[in-house]
């Protein structure tokens, strides 16, 4: 309110010497109120021995007020003034020291920023854990990250010893450090010393001893402890120093009196008005003075209250904190703030812890549900917290590498490798309910091995058989295509001929006909020759009658012409009376000459007719006995004829028969060499098929051994079933541990695999007199006093340790029971293919 008043008066003032001292006033009260805040602050920090990161902000922002504040009040003073205020500043001892404190805070700033970065670079990700892995893998790529490492923790270390002012203490203690971080580097040596001489890692580990508790201790102390300090003496070169503040604002406040007193009579209001403000403001404190002592018993039971609901937040009776209500800044007020501050401490622990509680719960669910991936990353405020968070960062991240171990098989068993084996050093801690999962993933590998070798072996015996087979359905199929031809050919030539036999027949039938026909024709011709004979006769006879009549003829055709010579005499005779006469008389000579003329030739051809028709009658003569001669052979030949046709008829007959049975050979035969080509066709297909599968199983690798222990199908399957029984086996035992209870293990020779055993040696098996088989025995045994002895070790409650020890060799025991079974049937298989062979032969 002062200050208020004093800053309405700097509003109205515009005296310059007036306006500088009220601003001086009221810079160096803005300075004394800072400082007080810089004494509570440092105060609770010191005596603490933590520096917040709010507190640090607080702390900064309250230096840079002053040193504003100081700038602008030593610009409102006089060089005088101001000379005379920094030489008295100067002769506080107590004032200046208040510096020396400053530079603590700053230090300690500085110093809680070191040993965080040594935290970081040693802790996760950095040289202890690098020296983790280098301890269970020897890797020696991890000593290089080591080494890095170690250089930038000496480094910060280094940079700590730096560090102005630093006590004998912290330096005892960073001596600590270091030397517990080159013992680290130091015992890499002997790590790689162990590894080269093939020692376990147990044995390495029992070699090696780092104490690291002395160097987290100093760690923890350096983070938490402000050395050289003492909160008492803070709190009196800070009130020496406010005091002086408030002296010299006293000063200022007595000078801006006098000033005001010299001024005229303008300024007399104004100062009056001040006056009267400041005794209206002494009467109120003199008011509330006087109710002192009730805000003190009534400031007690606030903070009586707010302490005892502090307390019940505390215990969790509460499930929120309520701050103490401060109505003032008196002693008490400043003492609930600090009350106030302090609980808002020990809220922000219980807060932090319980945020660190919520992501652990939300964290293990994610994990529950199978997400590794997550990790608790809120801080713990309180120690134990802290270090279950780190434990449960621990699992979580081990539980991954595990997982990612097992997933590593797998993702080799998907690319077909396998042969891929975990590394000793990947195996460790792959036991309990790991160890059941990582022997699971062996026994699929070596499952899925035998199916490989048990179809590569049939791809390969299916290659053979099938290289026989098309080579034989080649065969088969090239003689029947030369049968089929053959019979083609010989069908063909057949039924040419019954072709050839019907056309004879049809020939003989035409030749039968035409005998008939010629026989008809020879008889008819000898009727006609008998006829043309007795025509011949009656021809001649009318020829010789014709003959005789030309001779009549051509006694007239004389006599006519005598006639006509007669005429021809008489017509001369009569003269020209006769001339008419003459002229028949001559051509009735002349016809008589013709017809003389035509009765010589005519006789002429009479004579050749009868020449001719004697000649013909002899022809016909002998066409009549020709005829006769014919008739006789064309009978003779129809005989014939009929034989051939009968036989042709018989031929035929038996041709047809046997063209039908022909064409059902060649059908047949064609048949036969369809069905070797489909089966060189299938054949090849099958060969396809045992190539691409040998294709397929060629992509796997897997052990040779795999393939000369398949051929018992039967045993195969026994062996992965007394193999997946040990699994179950172990996990039946180790479901009983978290009850600890003292339980027997079933002997090794009443579970199944023992049973299998005890019956083959009551056979007297060949595979019991073998080496093997005692190995097998002997470590089938082993296994099941081993896991008596661990539930007997988890019974008595025996350290992590001992039944970490005992629960690796159950793993190694394990797998080696399991390489021996494939051992035994290794044996078993060149047995049964001895006696295949035996048999063959």
């Amino acid at each position: 309110h002062i200050l208020f008043g004093i800053n309405s008066v700097l509003v109205y003032n515009n005296a310059g010497q007036l306006s500088k001292k009220l601003k001086a006033y009221s810079y160096l009260e803005n300075i004394t109120e800072a400082n007080s805040k810089e004494r509570r602050i440092i105060y609770q920090i010191l005596e603490n021995g933590v520096l917040f990161s709010d507190d640090y902000s607080q702390f900064n922002k309250l230096i840079s007020i002053q040193n504003t504040y100081l700038d602008i009040f030593e610009k409102m003073l006089s060089v005088e003034e101001y000379k005379g205020f920094s030489e008295k500043f100067k002769a506080c001892s107590e004032c200046n020291e208040v510096e020396n404190y400053r530079k603590i805070i700053e230090n300690k700033a500085l110093k809680d920023e070191i040993i965080k970065k040594v935290y970081e670079l040693s802790g996760f990700g950095g040289l202890v854990e690098n020296y983790s892995n280098y301890l269970l893998k020897g890797d020696d790529s991890i000593t290089n990250k080591m080494q890095r490492f170690h250089s930038s923790i000496l480094r910060e270390l280094n940079r700590y010893r730096r560090v102005e002012g630093i006590s004998t203490e912290e330096k005892k203690l960073i001596k600590k450090i270091k030397n517990t971080f080159d013992e680290y580097m130091g015992t890499t040596l002997d790590i790689q010393e162990g590894y080269s001489q093939g020692k376990s890692i147990k044995e390495i580990y029992s070699a090696i001893s780092i104490e690291n508790s002395e160097a987290i201790e100093a760690l923890a102390k350096l983070n938490n402890t402000i050395f050289d300090s003492d909160y008492n003496r803070w709190f009196v070169v800070a009130t020496k120093r406010i005091d002086y503040f408030k002296k010299y604002g006293e000063k200022i406040s007595e000078d801006i009196k006098s000033y005001i007193k010299e001024k005229d009579s303008s300024l007399v209001n104004g100062f009056i008005m001040t006056l009267v403000f400041v005794i209206v403001v002494i009467l109120i404190v003199f008011i509330v003075s006087s109710l002192i002592t009730k805000k003190i018993v009534k400031q007690l039971n606030i903070f009586k209250e707010g302490l005892e609901y502090s307390f019940q937040y505390v215990i969790r009776e509460k499930e929120s904190l309520k701050p103490i209500v401060v109505t003032g800044k008196d002693e008490f007020s400043q003492m609930n703030i600090h009350m106030n501050n302090q609980m808002e401490k020990v809220k922000e622990i219980i807060e932090q812890d319980r945020r660190v509680v919520s992501e652990i719960s939300d964290v293990v669910e994610k994990v529950s549900n199978g997400f590794l991936q997550y990790s608790i990353n809120e801080k713990g405020a309180t120690q134990e917290v802290e270090s279950l968070r780190l434990i449960i960062n621990k699992m979580i991240r081990y539980t991954k590498q595990k997982v990612d171990n097992i997933n590593l098989v797998l993702d080799n068993y998907a690319l077909g490798k396998y042969r891929f084996r975990l590394s000793e050093e990947q195996r460790v801690g792959m036991y309990g309910d790991f160890g059941s999962l990582s022997a699971g993933s062996i026994l699929l590998g070596q499952s899925i091995s035998q199916l490989i070798a048990m179809i590569t072996n049939a791809g390969k015996e299916l290659e053979e058989n099938t290289e026989i087979l098309s080579s034989s359905s080649q065969s088969l199929s090239l003689r029947a295509n030369e049968q089929a031809a053959s019979l083609e050919e010989t069908a063909a030539s057949i039924e040419e001929i019954t072709s050839n036999m019907q056309s004879s027949g049809e020939d003989v039938s035409k030749m039968l006909q035409i005998a008939d026909e010629l026989n008809s024709s020879a008889i008819k011709g000898n009727d006609e020759a008998t006829k043309t004979a007795k025509s011949m006769d009656e021809i001649n006879e009318k020829v010789t009658a014709i003959s005789e009549a030309i001779t009549v003829i051509d006694q007239i055709a004389f006599q006519t012409n005598i006639l006509s010579l007669n005429a021809a005499v008489e017509a001369a005779t009569a003269g020209e009376s006769g001339k008419g006469f003459a002229v028949v008389a001559q051509e009735v000579r002349n016809l008589a000459s013709r017809s003389a003329e035509a009765a010589k030739r005519i006789k002429s051809l009479v004579e050749d007719a009868t020449l001719k028709s004697a000649h013909g009658k002899d022809i016909t003569t002998n066409m009549i006995s020709g005829y006769t001669q014919l008739s006789n052979k064309i009978t003779e030949t129809k005989e014939i004829i009929d034989n051939v046709s009968s036989a042709i008829r018989e031929q035929e007959k038996g041709m047809i028969q046997i063209n039908e049975t022909i064409t059902t050979l060649d059908e047949m035969t064609q048949k036969n060499a369809e069905t070797s080509t489909n089966i060189d066709k299938l054949s090849k297909e099958v060969a396809k098929l045992s190539t691409r599968l040998l294709g397929i199983t060629e992509k796997a690798n897997i052990a040779d051994k795999y393939y000369y222990m398949v051929d018992d199908v039967d045993l195969i399957q026994s062996i992965s079933k007394y193999k997946n029984d040990h699994i179950n086996f172990k996990k039946k035992h180790f479901s009983t541990l978290n009850s600890r209870e003292a339980i027997t293990v079933i002997s090794s020779d009443l579970c199944d695999l023992g049973k299998w055993m005890g019956t083959l040696e009551e056979q007297k098996s060949e595979l019991v007199a073998t080496t093997e088989w005692k190995t097998l025995k002997e470590k089938h045994l082993l296994i099941h006093n081993k896991i008596q002895l661990f539930v007997d070790l988890n019974s008595n409650r025996a350290n992590n340790d001992e039944l970490k020890k005992v629960a690796k060799e159950i793993e190694e025991i394990t797998t080696e029971v399991f390489n021996n079974l494939n051992d035994i049937a290794v044996i078993n298989t060149k047995l049964v293919r001895k006696e295949h062979l035996s048999l063959n032969k």
